[in-house]
């Protein structure tokens, strides 16, 4: 006979923001160290409401800025919500989605691309269902995420 330790931890599937690959996470984890590279990868979704300028910020979550927010950065997130002004090169696994009055200035790729009348955007964009990118850019600095 077989015990039974309780009920199935919920998981749900995320692309690792260092190598690409995807891994099964806890549906609650925070973060986690990715089992192929062995790097540690946040999960958390990030709300920014003032000025954030960091080299790289990665999270396999959602990154929501809002509208007096302005952020300076190399992102590489699940989702990204723009209202207020992104300034460097996007890849998103999901969705990008930018309101109107809002500015991207950057290449950006993902998978779904959501533009509201009035956004202001400059760069190169690659949308593309089935997107995945062939490597992850290398961070020098562990400045991903303040």
């Amino acid at each position: 006979m077989v015990a039974n330790s309780g009920p199935a931890l919920e998981t749900r599937e995320v692309v690792c923001t260092h190598c690409d690959r995807p891994i099964a996470i806890p549906a609650t984890a925070m973060s986690v160290s990715c089992r192929h590279c062995h790097q540690r990868v946040i999960i958390e979704d990030v709300k920014i409401k003032s000025y954030h300028a960091v080299v790289r910020l990665a999270t396999a979550g959602r990154v929501e800025v809002g509208k007096k927010a302005q952020v300076v950065a190399q992102l590489r997130v699940n989702e990204l919500v723009v209202h207020g002004k992104v300034k460097g090169d996007v890849v998103a696994l999901g969705l990008v989605s930018i309101s109107k009055r809002a500015s991207v200035v950057g290449d950006v790729s993902c998978r779904a691309l959501a533009i509201e009348s009035g956004a202001e955007l400059s760069g190169f964009y690659r949308v593309d269902p089935s997107f995945v990118p062939k490597t992850a850019p290398a961070a020098e600095d562990d400045d991903e995420f303040a």
